[in-house]
């Protein structure tokens, strides 16, 4: 008589745990690795794995004080990550060479070719000057300065359903369009609105 397989040890049944538990555990692992994935608070993963290295430590710290606020603002979503994570990295680089500017100062003393010194702008502070331009457009982008930032919200305002592509919007139609000049009357609206005065009513 042929006989089934062993059964395996009560230790060994521990160790391997239950297969329908594992398979659950894998879904939901996977399912948390997407949601992870499309989360906009979550930074890049460049900056995550740079953790060793002071520049991308600092840029992280950045990012994560600032992308919540921006995100609640609505200026901060999955696809726009990299482009802020690019941000933090300049600011950290700006702070990294302002440090360096305060230790060395502005300008340094260089040999010139007959053997005197002459003081020459400290690299550093060029390119600081650099890291500037490059924030200074995404800066625009993100409302990052007061007036940045009330840009933003003023044509956040103007248009807060987005109306790019609402056709109702583009016809003039949508929340946009400017109302009657009549409705913007308070007397001229009463005076349309107003109950025929007493007998002057046809039967």
């Amino acid at each position: 008589m042929t006989r089934g397989r062993k059964p395996d040890s009560p230790a060994l049944q521990a160790a391997k745990g239950s297969p329908g538990k594992r398979a659950r555990a894998a879904r939901t692992m996977a399912r948390t690795e997407r949601l992870a994935a499309n989360d906009p608070l979550r930074p890049p993963t460049f900056l995550t794995a740079g953790k060793g290295d002071e520049g991308f430590t600092l840029a992280l710290r950045i990012w994560r004080e600032q992308a919540p606020h921006l995100h609640r603002r609505n200026l901060l979503d999955r696809m726009d990550r990299y482009a802020f994570a690019r941000w933090c990295v300049y600011q950290a680089e700006w702070i990294e060479t302002t440090q360096t500017i305060k230790t060395e100062g502005v300008t340094r003393l260089v040999k010139t070719v007959g053997g005197d010194e002459m003081p020459r702008r400290h690299p550093a502070a060029s390119h600081r000057d650099r890291i500037e331009l490059a924030m200074g457009k995404l800066e625009a982008s993100y409302g990052l300065t007061p007036a940045d930032r009330y840009k933003v919200m003023r044509d956040q305002a103007a248009n807060p359903l987005g109306g790019l592509f609402d056709d109702d919007t583009e016809r003039g139609q949508g929340p946009s369009a400017p109302a009657p000049s009549g409705e913007l009357d308070p007397v001229g609206f009463m005076a349309d609105h107003a109950a025929p005065t007493p007998g002057t009513r046809p039967n």
